[in-house]
């Protein structure tokens, strides 16, 4: 998942680049700027080698400034201690690179985990460079994936290829409408309001076979209007063909793709791996 922090206040993605674009410091206040590729899955990062390019890249900034500038090296080896601890923190469970903004003086404190690979960078300037940022924006833009499953629906809102934001909808049989469903996503959702017995099921899939055309057209309204709010820049369908199809044709907003996968139930952050691979 993605955690952008800024004094414990979490900011949206695209609230975040606009701010980094428009920072400029002050001397002899600098910034650094860290792009660390953490990807297991790259050949390239096997055996922790993330953790020496990590070393080796602060090292370098230290070394450089030792010789030419003590003052900012000092700055430099308050940040190093913060961004080293936090990278190491995300250990457990890592994600495939990070991105960091820091300094010193004005307490800059920006950071992306992200599923999807950098090229690891390090700078130290007087701005932030965001140059791999900006063609992530560009090839993982602000997207809805809405996981198909029967009688639940999960719309995931992701940016960067990482989650911003999850929804679940379920079908009630007893009203027949689509209901959003607040709080956490229980293990599983109740088809009606007497429970999700056998027979429920059995008459759901049997109402379901019936009516799919009407309860996918009340459906897709509901998504297209999920879509408009949220700005979505493309939209993926994750679901078996046909119902992703259905429900395709019951949407206003262009559908990009259908993904013929069942993964209502994966954790969001391995459905993003799936979809982005």
């Amino acid at each position: 998942m993605i955690r952008i922090h800024k004094e414990g206040i979490q900011m949206g993605l695209a609230k975040t680049l606009k701010k980094l674009e428009n920072l400029h410091l002050q001397k002899p206040d600098k910034l650094l700027t860290m792009y660390l590729n953490t990807d297991r899955r790259d050949p390239d990062q096997q055996g922790g080698k993330w953790k020496i390019a990590l070393k080796n890249g602060l090292n370098s900034f230290e070394e450089y400034l030792d010789l030419s500038n003590e003052e900012e090296r000092k700055r430099l080896a308050s940040i190093r201690d913060r961004v080293e601890t936090y990278v190491l923190s995300q250990e457990r469970d890592l994600p495939r690179s990070m991105v960091v903004f820091a300094s010193e003086d004005s307490g800059i404190w920006e950071t992306f985990e992200l599923q999807v690979p950098v090229k690891t960078n390090f700078y130290w300037e007087e701005f932030a460079v965001l140059d791999q940022l900006k063609e992530l924006d560009a090839s993982h833009p602000l997207t809805g994936l809405i996981l198909l499953q029967q009688n639940q629906v999960k719309v995931i809102q992701s940016h960067f290829g990482q989650v911003e934001d999850t929804e679940l909808f379920h079908f009630d049989l007893d009203t027949e409408e689509w209901r959003r469903h607040a709080g956490p996503q229980p293990a599983d959702i109740n088809i009606g309001s007497n429970g999700g017995s056998a027979n429920q099921d059995d008459h759901f899939r049997e109402r379901l076979e019936a009516n799919q055309k009407r309860w996918y057209k009340s459906l897709g309204s509901k998504l297209d209007q999920e879509a408009a709010s949220r700005h979505w820049n493309k939209i993926i369908l994750v679901g078996d063909k046909g119902t992703g199809q259905l429900l395709s044709e019951n949407m206003s907003k262009r559908i990009d793709d259908i993904v013929q996968k069942n993964l209502l139930n994966t954790k969001e952050e391995k459905v993003l791996e799936e979809i982005f691979a």
